[in-house]
């Protein structure tokens, strides 16, 4: 008996510890919850605190070919303002890039090309969510893929050629089919055309926005502002791709320029400034109080297009190579605050396949002379430089140096509007132009892009680049690629734009690199 009453008084020692230990932690998470809200802040799922209350206004110059986004429909709208608010902070891709642009896991944690090339396989991280708490899953990857084809979405009949069907075996795998290799579709997942969309969201997609990133659209006037806030209800899961928002809120503003946006820096309307021209950010940098200079690169190459037409005197690879030998790059780009990096070639160096290509036809303007002393002045005619306003000063520094070689030239300033009708109607011989990144390069593979440029050889050597089974041979294929453009001077590769911001030194965690392209803003905080 009386070991019994041992071992009951011993059982009843252990309950009423038991009760006193789930009492007062259930005391003490009152008080942590009570505490959260007097301070407005919630526990983010990477681990950090987010205060509701934390702001940051960013203010950001459009450029002139891709104004202010007047609709939040990313779908449909070919904007580059709107990826670059949009992608990395409301939406996620399949796949995302780093910031030097490779490619890393986005919503897809891996992915895998088969030996033939014929098949995408993409496995999805698991505890994924909608900003509206629906759970994201494979079926959402092949109806958001399946609508960008059927809804012929910007760019989707080109890049998804090759796409035959969309499958998923299970809610994390996704199979991608295709009638012949695509080494470019890995790069294509991880910008618009990779965003998941909920399937089961009923949704007015132009003025709202339903993702799977770090932040949602709380506010947005067309034309003037979009408001990002942080998701705090806890359904949303980071990851090494794209971490919970350490802001609260974040107003993103658009100004007509740049001198506007240093206008507002000055007077302490904005955190952090986004201008279109990288000179900007040093003005406002040094203008506004508390505030400091970051520049990185970028991956627009600002090139001038040679109109390659059959009426054209640039359809002559003679004169292209000569006009393009008078150019002396390095002059013209020094002391230009846009420039990262001289390019010899249609391959910038946050590209795959890039290679220093500006030995290939040197600034040698003896040799250009004696290159187009075959031809009359009259035959050569005067050569017509289009150019935008902000390029101004580089289409004379370019027109000086034909000049001065005997050419004449006519320079004319227009807006994007006319430059794109002069495209259209084939009224130019020179346009200073700027070129995306992969884009830009496969440019010169298409006879219907704005150069015209048509080269048997080129075509197949970048098909046979975008059909290579592996990263390394589609590298290999398109170092010879940009080889043979840049020895037959489809047109003349200037330079890499570099991007600049100023910011107040009260903020960290901002991007530096392409800011002209993306502008994830989820480690954005104040110190």
């Amino acid at each position: 008996m009386t070991g019994r009453r041992r071992d009951r008084r011993r059982t009843q020692g252990l309950t009423q510890w038991g009760i006193f230990l789930g009492v007062a932690t259930a005391l003490f998470l009152l008080i942590w919850a009570g505490w959260s809200i007097v301070n407005q802040r919630h526990p983010s799922a990477d681990g950090g605190v987010v205060r509701s209350d934390s702001s940051a206004t960013v203010g950001l110059t459009a450029a002139s070919d891709s104004p202010a986004p007047s609709t939040l429909d990313i779908r449909t709208a070919d904007s580059a303002e709107l990826d670059r608010a949009l992608i990395g902070n409301v939406y996620q891709t399949l796949i995302d890039r780093t910031e030097k642009n490779t490619l890393k896991a986005g919503i897809a944690s891996s992915w895998k090309t088969s030996a033939d090339g014929r098949t995408l396989t993409l496995t999805l991280r698991k505890g994924l969510t909608f900003s509206n708490g629906d759970a994201l899953d494979s079926s959402d990857v092949v109806s958001s893929l399946q609508h960008a084809v059927e809804g012929k979405w910007p760019g989707a009949s080109e890049r998804f050629a090759a796409l035959t069907s969309v499958t998923n075996p299970d809610s994390s795998t996704v199979t991608i089919a295709l009638s012949r290799p695509d080494a470019t579709l890995p790069y294509t997942l991880s910008g618009r055309l990779g965003i998941v969309y909920d399937a089961e969201a009923d949704v007015d997609y132009a003025t709202h926005a339903i993702g799977s990133g770090p932040f949602t659209v709380s506010k947005f006037v067309r034309g003037r502002s979009i408001t990002l806030s942080a998701r705090t209800d806890g359904t949303y899961a980071p990851s090494d791709s794209t971490a919970a928002a350490k802001t609260g809120t974040v107003t993103l503003r658009y100004y007509a320029d740049d001198a506007a946006l240093g206008q507002a820096a000055k007077t302490g309307a904005l955190d952090m400034t986004v201008p279109s021209d990288p000179a900007s950010a040093t003005t406002i940098g040094a203008a506004a109080p508390s505030f400091t200079t970051a520049a990185g690169d970028g991956t627009r190459k600002v090139t001038l297009l040679y109109n390659n037409d059959t009426d054209s005197i640039l359809s002559v690879v003679r004169v292209r190579q000569a006009i393009t030998m008078i150019i002396d790059r390095q002059t013209l780009t020094s002391g230009r605050a846009d420039v990262a990096q001289v390019l010899g070639g249609p391959i910038g160096p946050l590209e795959p396949g890039y290679e220093d290509l500006t030995s290939i036809l040197p600034h040698d303007t003896a040799q250009a002379r004696s290159m187009l002393s075959y031809f009359s002045s009259n035959y050569l005619g005067t050569l017509t430089l289009a150019t935008p306003e902000r390029y101004r000063t580089l289409a004379d520094g370019i027109a000086a140096q034909l000049t001065a070689a005997g050419l004449r030239v006519d320079v004319q300033t227009l807006d994007a509007t006319q430059l794109a009708q002069r495209v259209q109607d084939r009224q130019f011989t020179l346009m200073i132009a700027e070129l995306d990144g992969e884009d830009g390069t496969a440019a010169f593979a298409d006879a219907s892009s704005a150069a015209h440029y048509t080269n048997a050889t080129a075509q197949e050597q970048y098909r046979a680049a975008v059909g290579a089974t592996d990263t390394k041979s589609y590298e290999a294929g398109l170092k010879t690629y940009a080889r043979t453009v840049s020895e037959d001077a489809a047109s003349d590769w200037l330079y890499t734009r570099r991007t600049a911001i100023a910011v107040s030194t009260k903020l960290t965690g901002y991007p530096t690199r392409m800011t002209d392209e993306r502008l994830p803003l989820a480690g954005l905080a104040r110190r």
